[in-house]
């Protein structure tokens, strides 16, 4: 029987409603891991209200106004990551759920080095404690380099054990270019503005087993194959724009308050895909030869937007910020690129979620130390799902079909779903500035070493009844800055 229904699975993700770009998806896009300069990553980002730090052009425009001196700097990293299950499962310690016995091969990435920013600001004095600044900054967004496996094995409806392995390898290269114009007024108020363009690219490769061992079944006896392979690969590039505005007020001398707003992303993409279905005696006749299937659309997204408050404190050679960040998911939604909208996300599938920072800085002569934390909430509710059509009909969503969506020929086959969830990351770092009290030329570097883990829940969503696994993404990276001051 289990043959039967390997078929009738095929048949429904040939035919059934494009399963196509979701908010799922989509997340990739507006998530952002802690990368920026060295200074602000190993202070957990928390920089909002004390400024004077490129990374903050769009988390909070007015922050750009604090500089009182040109500057330029390049940032680059060394990143390697690790997907481990939720608690930890390997092949001789499974979980149990049922029949299914499943595990996970709990894979590394290679170590990688990478470019993470370049920031140039031009400032110019309009009065004695006054200045009107220009800032420009291209920074990585997302570097997720991220390999997620997933092995199992069930008994089908007729008591034969069924064996599945699916593989996952996706990188994510976001970057935004950002044009910003400030101000600072007596050192008591700085307003700031910044336009974003983005760049979004996220890679995903890998493939899907569904198969049963030799001798298995007795369908073997008969001389035909009763497994599933499917070879997937997917491209998401376009690109995004958004503008913030921002405002600082320095009330008593060791004190700053911050306040910025962020528009919604307006997300422009092209999604192309490509798979290669194979099941003997199953194959869909105009799915193409070997039943290979190549598609593209291009959809628009756009993404939650957000307000933050942040203050900086300032006790003689130590400096300490905070930040709360709120993003509001309601009218953030996936449509076509002619204005139809895929699924009402707002209500049914996000939330409104939290980021908090918190860092410190001790100045020590020349030299510097940092630490920090950074918590970025889940834009998920809890138990968010999709469905390929005749499963989970608990929660119905509307993708993307031929009748609204006539480009698309060929639904993507799409087995598992992956829900990003809540991260943390914990940080500090070193400076060293050569003349951090001259109002000058100088020059100074900096390092961070930042620790990240972001949590997601996968499920295979072949049959319906699949179980949900739970993942973490461990993230080391290893920063550097340099910079002048003139």
């Amino acid at each position: 029987m289990k043959n039967n229904v390997i078929y009738a699975g095929l048949a429904l993700l040939l035919a059934a409603p494009a399963m196509a770009q979701t908010s799922f998806d989509a997340a990739y896009l507006y998530g952002q891991e802690l990368i920026g300069t060295a200074r602000y990553v190993a202070m957990g980002g928390a920089m909002g209200a004390l400024g004077s730090d490129a990374s903050v052009i769009s988390q909070n425009p007015a922050g750009i106004g604090t500089y009182h001196q040109s500057d330029v700097n390049v940032g680059f990293s060394m990143r390697g990551t690790q997907s481990l299950t939720n608690p930890l499962l390997t092949a001789y310690n499974p979980g149990i759920q049922g029949s299914y016995e499943y595990y996970s091969k709990n894979r590394k990435s290679g170590l990688a080095g990478e470019f993470d920013m370049l920031s140039v600001i031009l400032c110019s004095s309009i009065g004695e404690k006054s200045y009107a600044n220009l800032g420009f900054v291209c920074r990585r967004l997302n570097g997720t380099d991220r390999l997620l496996d997933y092995i199992d094995s069930f008994d089908d409806d007729d008591g034969y054990r069924v064996s599945r392995e699916f593989l996952d390898h996706r990188t994510v290269n976001n970057f935004a270019y950002d044009f910003n114009i400030s101000c600072n007024f007596e050192d008591i108020l700085y307003l700031g503005g910044t336009l974003e363009v983005q760049s979004t690219d996220v890679l995903s490769t890998g493939y899907f087993f569904d198969y049963y061992d030799k001798g298995a079944h007795p369908e073997f006896d008969k001389g035909l194959d009763v497994n599933i392979y499917d070879n997937m690969w997917s491209r998401d590039d376009g690109r995004g724009l958004n503008l913030s505005l921002g405002v600082i007020v320095r009330p008593v001398p060791v004190l700053r308050l911050g306040a910025a707003i962020k528009t919604p992303t307006r997300y422009f993409q092209c999604y192309d895909y490509e798979y290669e279905m194979v099941a003997s005696n199953c194959q869909k006749p105009d799915a193409g030869e070997d039943g290979y299937v190549c598609n593209g659309y291009d959809y628009r997204y756009t993404s939650p937007w957000s307000t933050s408050l942040s203050a900086g404190l300032t006790v003689g050679t130590t400096a300490i910020g905070m930040e709360l960040e709120r993003h509001y998911t309601g009218r953030s939604f996936v449509s076509t690129d002619d204005g139809f909208i895929v699924d009402n996300q707002g209500a049914c599938q996000y939330r409104d979620f939290t980021t908090f920072r918190l860092g410190i800085e001790t100045n020590i002569d020349k030299f510097s130390i940092r630490t920090g934390f950074c918590h970025n909430g889940s834009m998920f509710a809890p138990g968010a799902k999709t469905n390929l059509g005749a499963h989970n009909n608990d929660v119905l969503f509307d993708y993307f079909n031929p009748e609204n969506y006539p480009d698309v020929k060929y639904p993507r086959a799409d087995f598992q779903l992956e829900r990003p969830g809540a991260s943390d990351y914990l940080s500090f770092g070193l400076g060293y500035c050569s003349a951090p009290d001259f109002l000058g030329a100088q020059f100074y570097a900096d390092m961070a070493y930042v620790h990240g883990v972001s949590r997601s829940t996968v499920g295979l969503d072949e049959y319906g009844s699949d179980p949900e696994v739970d993942y973490k993404y461990k993230s080391n990276r290893l920063m550097f800055t340099l910079g002048w001051c003139f």
